[in-house]
């Protein structure tokens, strides 16, 4: 499976011969990322917003679109891939008008979390699904999402061997949110990976043996 950070909290994964796009954002809008202009067979989108995370209008068609806020609470299959989300905030005053989703599936002998843009911490019954994913990608810009001191418990709850930070300050994004390094700080006793590109190539047997971050070049 290849994983690709086009920037922001916008990734590919292309498996099995298929490509699905998450969280897509509006180029120019929401900074300076160039438009994702490529074909997918299905976008999943954590919630509706759609300068940042539901753009759906500059990736090429035919696709399949599937709205996280409407999978039911059994999950939903898409594209052979069973979806299913835990429904959160992106505050931590948890007001209805700030739900959104975390997205996790399995593909490839690998369950991977998409934590969207929670923003505080879970409580046991919304971790218990999550625990034992090995790839988790996370905010690691802070508020508006979830605060940077609170990640590392949040991981040390999941226990993935890989994390992809996403959602942070980059020259290309126009939101008030923190840079990588303020993330790192608080992740002081794990191994940092960075291969100096936008991709991962990733198995079940070629995850590190220990929870390692892997810092991804932004493609767009």
């Amino acid at each position: 499976m290849r994983i690709t950070w086009y920037g922001h909290a916008a990734f590919l994964f292309e498996t099995e011969g298929r490509r699905i796009i998450l969280d897509p954002f509006r180029s120019p809008d929401s900074g300076g990322y160039e438009p994702i202009d490529e074909p997918a067979d299905l976008v999943v989108v954590s919630h509706e917003n759609d300068r940042y995370h539901s753009h759906l209008g500059q990736i090429q068609p035919p696709f399949q679109v599937l709205k996280a806020l409407d999978i039911p609470p059994q999950g939903e299959t898409a594209c052979g891939i069973h979806f299913e989300t835990v429904r959160v905030f992106e505050t931590p005053e948890r007001k209805p008008e700030d739900e959104v989703t975390i997205v996790h599936f399995r593909v490839e002998g690998l369950h991977i979390v998409f934590l969207g843009d929670l923003g505080h911490a879970l409580e046991e019954s919304d971790l218990k699904p999550l625990k034992g994913a090995e790839i988790v990608l996370a905010a690691a810009g802070g508020p508006p999402t979830i605060e940077i001191a609170a990640i590392p418990p949040l991981l040390d709850a999941i226990g993935p061997r890989l994390v992809l930070p996403m959602h942070y300050k980059t020259p290309k994004i126009n939101l008030n949110i923190q840079p990588m390094e303020r993330f790192l700080e608080v992740m002081p006793e794990t191994s940092v990976d960075r291969p100096g590109r936008s991709w991962l190539e990733v198995t079940s047997a070629t995850l590190p043996e220990s929870q390692t971050i892997v810092v991804l070049e932004h493609a767009r």
